[in-house]
């Protein structure tokens, strides 16, 4: 069996149900494992990914405007490997090669040889079924039946903690500029860590958020993290930060409950790492009651200060 990742969410489900080895080819994006580096990669992006976020979301409106795709896929390369599963997205063209895109290379390829798994999920229960339908596909149920009951455990674990605690008013930001915040299966993710969810419901996209809108509300809990920026990427925007959000009036920052995290591994894969992401955001929201979390993922989440200076911890 020989499978195609075509996004970094379903090369880490592929990773985890213990398939790794199936693995041919993977989009540029997926670096998780660090092993799968050494598979080619079967596209490419016309966005300089190391940009400042203003510049990124500017290169991206003038690529949509010109009718063109932002991301490229190698057909010649795909052929070549020849595939029996490609596994893509219907969910985003903005971060992963388009549906249409792959469907149109493996007919022509393939035709009806290789099977095309699309994963679409919104809320954090399609996430889990995504890892179902991927394991069903593949012939690896028993694996997510024990990933689905590690997940159970782990997510009933941060319930009973929170169930008696006062729900935080929970702000996630995933763009910096413009202000984009997160959406889909953060609102689930934040309910569960015992939070209340500011402008995001199960399920909707991600919203842009204005500067009237940002000053209506009073999070006392911010996490920031960015599609695709790791913690590195993060810190070089704190001064845009600054400047686009209302910091100084906000509960959170006096409070010291503003966090940056790494974007780029976790929160925006919808795949096996909203389980980290998940104790994580419940570090977050409630440090007093998970510390052991905020020890195991230290390197990952930065707690800012009261003037939203590096570092607290």
């Amino acid at each position: 069996m020989k499978v195609v990742s075509l996004l970094p969410s379903a090369t880490d489900i592929v990773c985890r149900l213990g398939l790794e080895d199936k693995l041919v080819g993977r989009s540029h994006s997926c670096d998780f494992p660090p092993s799968v580096l050494d598979l080619p990669a079967l596209t490419s992006t016309r966005v300089e990914p190391y940009l400042p976020s203003v510049e990124i979301h500017r290169s991206v409106e003038n690529i949509l405007k010109e009718a063109v795709t932002v991301y490229q896929l190698d057909e010649k390369k795909l052929q070549e490997l020849a595939p029996d599963f490609i596994i893509t997205q219907n969910l985003c063209d903005v971060c992963a090669v388009s549906y249409g895109q792959v469907e149109n290379a493996c007919k022509q390829a393939f035709g009806d040889q290789a099977q095309l798994i699309s994963l679409q999920p919104g809320t954090l229960e399609d996430v889990w079924q995504t890892v179902k339908q991927v394991a069903e596909a593949l012939d690896a149920v028993s694996a997510y039946e024990s990933f689905r009951n590690d997940v159970e455990k782990r997510t009933k674990y941060i319930q009973e903690k929170v169930a008696n605690l006062s729900k935080k008013r929970v702000l996630t930001i995933e763009w910096i500029d413009p202000v984009y915040i997160g959406g889909l299966w953060m609102a689930d993710m934040v309910e569960i860590c015992g939070g209340k969810p500011l402008f995001s419901k199960p399920g909707e996209k991600a919203v842009v958020l204005n500067a009237e809108q940002l000053q209506s509300i009073d999070p006392e809990v911010v996490v920031v993290k960015p599609c695709g920026f790791n913690l590195d990427q993060l810190i070089g925007e704190i001064d845009r930060l600054k400047q686009q959000v209302p910091w100084q009036n906000w509960t959170a920052s006096r409070e010291q409950q503003f966090y940056f995290v790494d974007g780029n591994r976790y929160f925006n894969r919808p795949g096996p790492f909203l389980m980290e992401s998940l104790e994580i955001l419940a570090y977050c929201t409630h440090p007093e009651a998970f510390p052991d979390f905020g020890t195991r993922y230290a390197r990952d989440c930065i707690r800012l200060s009261a003037g939203l200076e590096l570092p607290v911890n």
